[in-house]
């Protein structure tokens, strides 16, 4: 029998629960996405490391160069160390900054409408 397999093996029950994180950098210049995105990572390398980062699940999703604000994925468990870390974000490319997190959504489509 020709049996059509599902692409994805994990079925729903048991893949990871996430949450999305809205944030807001408070800056006098300009600030690039892709500058925020390699600083914000390396941070957050330097403070929980590789094996950290990875338990956390961590993905950059975007950030709006005009309102400054951008999203953030983790797994639910480690929402309040991503916040952390944000939080110790002083700089981004040389430029000083104010980091503040807005909400904390269990949906991409729910955390977009705060940008």
């Amino acid at each position: 029998m020709n049996q059509k397999k599902s692409m994805n093996p994990i079925p729903l029950s048991l893949r990871d629960k996430k949450r999305y994180l809205v944030f807001e950098l408070i800056s006098e210049q300009t600030l690039f996405e892709r500058d925020v995105s390699f600083d914000l990572k390396n941070l957050l390398l330097k403070l929980f490391g590789e094996l950290g980062l990875s338990k956390m699940n961590y993905q950059f999703i975007g950030f709006d160069e005009k309102s400054r604000k951008g999203i953030l994925k983790c797994r639910h468990t480690a929402v309040e160390d991503l916040k952390a870390g944000i939080l110790l974000l002083k700089e981004v490319n040389g430029v000083k900054i104010l980091p503040r997190t807005l909400k904390t959504s269990g949906t991409v489509k729910k955390a977009k409408t705060f940008l």
